[in-house]
């Protein structure tokens, strides 16, 4: 089911689009039969089950936002084997191949300074090994790639297949939603079982309002938690940690360039 004849999607070399080559991808979220105008779009807010393909494939546009079609594509999940990685200090870069088309380049920032002690450090995926990643799609120089904010390794290639019968799904519901014009999460499974981003509900108050500081910071480096201990000025400093530890656990939030600074998965 991963060879390159797959029915999701197939690399097409003679093609090009936005600057790279083109990946027909029959498992994407357009086709090429629609119109070029565009009456309206929509954004999900859920995380959508992707091939590397159909990454490679969205249309980037004003304000960094990344578009399949109608639909707003801004986090994802993928599932591929890990083909290279290069650790530094700050970020761990992947190569990540799921047999869709080429090497997807995906990014983990991280705080693995000297000082850090070696149990608190973010281990490496090993190469060769199967992964999933979640991240936001992003682009530089007209290449591709997804910063991801959590990345797990296969315990049950299972997996695999189950990832395939989610992306299919995405694809099918948003082509639905995309004819009559409007975005829905709820009709989404939860990719691997492991996330669910919609994050209208389910969080305590304090939890809601430590979400609310952070993805209002649009600082590169992102919300740093004195800064939000200083804004929260009835909330004790453990309540707010406890707070980033639950949102970061259920992807709400990322670290950034250490582990006091975070951004908002959906900013």
């Amino acid at each position: 089911m991963w060879n390159n004849q797959s029915s999701y999607s197939s690399y097409d070399q003679g093609g090009a689009d936005g600057g790279q080559a083109g990946y027909m991808s029959p498992g994407g979220f357009g086709t090429p039969q629609q119109s070029q105008e565009r009456k309206s779009r929509s954004r999900t807010q859920s995380i959508i089950p992707c091939t590397i393909a159909q990454i490679l494939n969205t249309t980037q546009e004003e304000d960094n936002k990344f578009f399949s079609g109608e639909t707003e594509i801004s986090q994802v999940t993928i599932v591929g084997l890990v083909r290279s990685v290069k650790e530094s200090s700050t970020r761990i870069d992947y190569e990540i191949d799921d047999m869709s088309g080429p090497l997807l380049e995906v990014k983990q920032f991280v705080d693995n300074d000297e000082n850090v002690p070696d149990e608190e450090r973010v281990q490496a995926m090993r190469e060769n090994t199967y992964v999933r990643a979640y991240g936001h799609v992003r682009a530089f120089q007209g290449k591709h790639s997804v910063v991801a904010f959590k990345l797990m390794p296969l315990t049950d290639m299972n997996e695999l297949s189950c990832h395939l019968l989610e992306v299919v799904h995405a694809h099918m519901v948003l082509s639905q939603q995309g004819a009559s014009g409007g975005a829905s999460t709820s009709a989404f499974p939860t990719p691997g079982g492991a996330m669910n981003m919609d994050t209208s509900g389910g969080l305590t108050g304090t939890q809601q309002q430590v979400h609310t500081l952070i993805k209002n910071n649009f600082t590169e480096e992102g919300a740093n938690i004195v800064s939000i201990c200083q804004q929260l000025k009835g909330v004790s400093e453990k309540a707010i940690r406890d707070a980033i530890e639950f949102l970061s656990s259920e992807g709400h939030i990322y670290s950034t360039i250490d582990e006091d600074h975070f951004k908002a998965t959906d900013s």
